[in-house]
């Protein structure tokens, strides 16, 4: 299985922001779904931003895991 990995900048409040993620997140599928999670990984982690923006994402895949055979996605369970 490759594993993607994304590096999303936003901008909260004028300042530049790094979120990497990658698809072994049980809600990230493809680039859409990543820059979603980073979006709101971004309000929950400032409360108190006025802006936060979108600036671009990055794809590409993962080198640490080309080794490994059988990689699984993470089971979603809500608890």
């Amino acid at each position: 299985m490759i594993v993607n990995g994304y590096e999303i900048v936003v901008e909260i409040d004028g300042v530049k922001s790094l979120i990497n993620l990658d698809d072994l997140y049980p809600s990230i599928k493809d680039w859409h779904s990543a820059t979603e999670f980073a979006m709101k990984m971004a309000r929950e982690a400032n409360p108190d931003a006025i802006h936060i923006d979108f600036l671009e994402c990055g794809e590409y895949e993962l080198e640490g895991y080309e080794g490994i055979q059988y990689i699984h996605e993470a089971p979603f369970q809500v608890q």
